[in-house]
């Protein structure tokens, strides 16, 4: 049984909606990094880095997003959830996989929880710019599109998740409008399961 350990609202939501999307059984765990979860001895024992996600499979631990998403679509390949190992189509994935999370989250992260020193005005307004410009880039890319790929995958899944974050305190109101990216969280979130999953995590955020 797969074993997912999961922050709500956390970048490992795209983990969670590749689970359900792949049809995967499994079990979800939820960590509140707001109430320091994360740095239990317990969940160390799990990922010492003390991060989410972290999935526990018959193999062991596997963490950080750009791997678990791969993982979990290569799990149930009559899914379709990425291009098959090899070909060229895979590599665009990988180098998109990469570009959310090394590029948009770092951005955006600067932005939700900056580190110390960074706290400043002119860094917020610095950081804010770098959403922006990383956002309009995936924007252009999204125009006569339906999907970051030629067809759905977890790069969508991925991308989901930060534009779920485009309401967060700090980026609400701040950024521009962009109509591909609007219209393409409009198509994703209207998938069942995944609109159900993103009532679940924003109620249990708002408890924690």
């Amino acid at each position: 049984m797969l074993r997912l350990h999961h922050a709500p609202m956390a970048c490992s939501l795209a983990s969670r909606f590749a689970l359900v999307e792949a049809g995967l059984a499994h079990e979800i765990a939820f960590i509140h990094t707001t109430k320091g979860e994360q740095n239990t001895p317990a969940y160390r024992q799990i990922n010492p880095r003390g991060k989410v996600p972290a999935l526990e499979t018959d193999q062991g631990v596997l963490t950080e997003s750009t791997a678990i998403l791969p993982f979990i679509a290569d799990l149930a390949p009559d899914k379709a959830l990425l291009p098959p190992v090899g070909a060229f189509a895979r590599a665009q994935a990988q180098a998109w996989l990469s570009f959310l999370s090394s590029t948009l989250h770092t951005a955006m992260r600067a932005v939700m929880a900056p580190a110390v020193g960074c706290e400043g005005e002119a860094a917020r307004t610095a950081a804010v710019a770098r959403v922006a410009a990383t956002l309009e880039e995936i924007d252009a890319h999204l125009a006569g599109r339906d999907h970051m790929l030629d067809a759905f995958s977890v790069c969508d899944l991925y991308l989901g998740v930060f534009l779920l974050w485009r309401a967060a305190p700090g980026l609400a109101g701040q950024l521009p409008a962009l109509s591909n990216l609007d219209l393409f969280q409009q198509r994703l979130f209207s998938r069942t399961a995944l609109a159900a999953i993103v009532g679940e995590e924003l109620r249990l955020r708002m408890a924690a």
